[in-house]
């Protein structure tokens, strides 16, 4: 994976391996004709876990409440919601207390529970009236295509400068732009208007792949546009949107199942070694791609790698 986040240590490197153990744990909840206290306890502890890794995960926290509660209604409407019980409320109970706490001492130390008021404090940055949020750029189409191409160019090759330029290829970025609309989009098509693709169960789970990056986007958005930004560097008044492809990792998992999809339809009229073969590739193509790009930093002294 190119993102260069993940060559580093930080808490960015743990959304998507939490939020990828919650989404594959409501697959299964999804799935369970009556959920066991096992699958509701290793969800909750997930969600937990997936909220204390990073704040910026909210959105798909918020996902995969709202796909509990379809499943909880679902199991009302067949009568199963009472033997289901214990496994529901192990899920709120190991999800909720973590949180809950982390919550509290964050705002016994800082003044508020998500610590964001500090931040803005030190960043200069305010809150705009409700009537300011739109005339943000975003609403305009150069706006929106800005917000957007930025946001899947960093989600691929992430933010590290070298030098004090983008240790990134724009060539590359439209390639990966051109590649995930192309492949997100054929499977939202799919979906639509092939049904027959996919089976009802993997047809939720990518619905709920769906669901997660549209929430993940959406927030970034929703950022972009209620904060007066004055000084700061960036985003900046110059450049109000959050286009850190990092703070989406935890949809991750959800958008690369949405790219596999959406490859496996492009290429349905062929075999099975086919598909595979053009899946190799594609990964070809991201590892060399990466290594042309980040030549210049192996032979740098300071780099282990150059011995």
């Amino acid at each position: 994976m190119p993102q260069t986040a993940f060559y580093s240590i930080n808490n960015d490197v743990l959304s998507p391996l939490c939020f990828g153990v919650v989404f594959f744990s409501l697959i299964s909840l999804l799935r369970a004709d009556t959920p066991d206290v096992r699958l509701g306890t290793a969800t909750g502890l997930a969600l937990a876990a997936t909220y204390l890794a990073k704040i910026s995960n909210l959105p798909l926290i918020a996902m995969a409440l709202a796909t509990v509660m379809f499943k909880a209604w679902r199991l009302a409407g067949t009568g199963k919601f009472r033997a289901s019980l214990p496994s529901m409320a192990c899920l709120g109970l190991c999800a909720g207390l973590p949180i809950s706490a982390w919550r509290a001492w964050v705002k016994y130390n800082f003044g508020d529970s998500t610590g964001a008021a500090m931040k803005m404090k030190l960043l200069g940055w305010t809150y705009k009236s409700v009537g300011q949020w739109w005339h943000h750029p975003i609403f305009s189409p150069h706006g929106f295509w800005m917000f957007i191409s930025k946001l899947t160019a960093t989600f691929w090759q992430g933010e590290f400068l070298w030098h004090g330029r983008p240790l990134a290829s724009p060539a590359v970025d439209v390639i990966y732009l051109v590649l995930s609309g192309a492949f997100v989009g054929v499977a939202l098509f799919a979906v639509l208007r092939r049904p027959a693709l996919a089976t009802e169960s993997q047809r939720q789970a990518l619905w709920l792949g769906f669901a997660c990056v549209i929430a993940a986007v959406g927030f970034l958005a929703f950022l972009s546009i209620i904060y007066d930004f004055h000084d700061c560097f960036y985003p900046s008044r110059q450049f109000p949107y959050f286009t850190s492809g990092r703070l989406m990792l935890g949809a991750l998992v959800p958008f690369l199942l949405l790219f596999a999809f959406g490859l496996d339809c492009v290429l349905k009229r062929f075999d099975t070694p086919a598909k595979f073969l053009v899946l190799a590739a594609i990964i070809l193509f991201m590892l060399v791609s990466e290594i042309v790009t980040d030549w210049p930093v192996f032979s740098s002294q300071y780099n282990w790698f150059h011995m």
